[in-house]
């Protein structure tokens, strides 16, 4: 009797010894990736403090650092100017903006008007329903009381949660890098997307091409010294050879002023990576608007 009670010692001290390795083994792997989230993390904050400093540039080679697979950072320098803030347009009345918008989304006219009602509806201050929109009545019967906010909007995610825009948002890839809550106006000229430019100017990808190629000046980066200033829109427009709908969306759209910084620090260490979004006044050292880490 005493070999069979030796033998399952044996096999319990062993398997206690593979249990116990697995135990260890763990522990060390979420120590490891702990302690890589948070150097990665370190690496963004540094590359922030590159992309804060309003002598840096975009291009600028203390932007980047280091590689993905190791250590390091990447700096992405863009202006809130070139993207839509749905409180201004909606409170300006700007509904032809969101109507051609959705519908270059694939959206048809019905579902453009519900969409951009409702919007109006969750961003205006009062109870009174627009025509295609939701109130307190239609968010009641989705199972959803207490809303819609009745206020502007404080996040561009909060427009996930607008009734019948939100299919909408849901089916488009990267919706997010249109809008902004940060800067009220029209859409800067001067920082305004191959996107925003076709689908609410009209213009044709040559006339895109040849504006980027003017604006961006002899580097060909935006955002550097070199870039060329546009006076007024009637110039940008006359130079483009742009009339009737492509001069009527330029002049309804879109400015020649804005200018609102918004620097994409991520910062990567073995595998891992941690980005910091920070919105900040051109010019303004110190100031910061917005503050977002994913």
């Amino acid at each position: 009797m005493a070999l069979p009670i030796v033998l399952w010692c044996l096999a319990f001290m062993a398997g206690l010894v593979v249990l116990t390795a697995g135990i260890v083994n763990s522990w060390i792997e979420n120590e490891s990736r702990a302690e890589r989230k948070f150097i990665a993390r370190q690496m963004a904050l540094s590359g922030l403090a590159f992309g804060l400093n309003p002598e840096i540039k975009p291009g600028n080679p203390l932007l980047q650092k280091g590689s993905k697979e190791t250590e390091g950072f990447d700096v992405r320098i863009a202006n809130e100017a070139s993207r839509i803030n749905p409180n201004f347009w909606i409170q300006q009345g700007g509904r032809p903006l969101f109507l051609k918008l959705f519908a270059s989304w694939g959206a048809d006219l019905k579902q453009s008007e519900t969409a951009t009602d409702s919007l109006q509806d969750w961003i205006d201050p009062d109870d009174l329903l627009s025509l295609n929109g939701a109130e307190r009545g239609e968010y009641e019967r989705a199972g959803r009381p207490g809303y819609p906010a009745n206020r502007p909007i404080k996040h561009i995610r909060e427009m996930e949660a607008v009734l019948n825009l939100a299919p909408l948002l849901a089916a488009k890839e990267g919706w997010q890098e249109l809008f902004t809550v940060w800067y009220s106006g029209k859409i800067s000229i001067q920082h305004a997307s191959e996107q925003t430019l076709s689908t609410l100017a009209e213009l044709t990808p040559i006339q895109i091409e040849t504006l980027f190629e003017v604006r961006n000046g002899l580097d060909g980066i935006q955002g550097t010294e070199d870039d060329e200033q546009f006076e007024s829109i009637e110039a940008v427009a006359a130079f483009l050879g742009a009339g009737g709908r492509q001069l009527a969306g330029l002049l309804q759209f879109f400015d020649t002023s804005g200018d609102i910084r918004r620097i994409e620090s991520t910062g990567f260490c073995g595998g891992i990576q941690h980005r910091i979004i920070v919105v900040a006044p051109s010019g303004a050292p110190g100031q910061i608007m917005s503050w977002e880490e994913k």
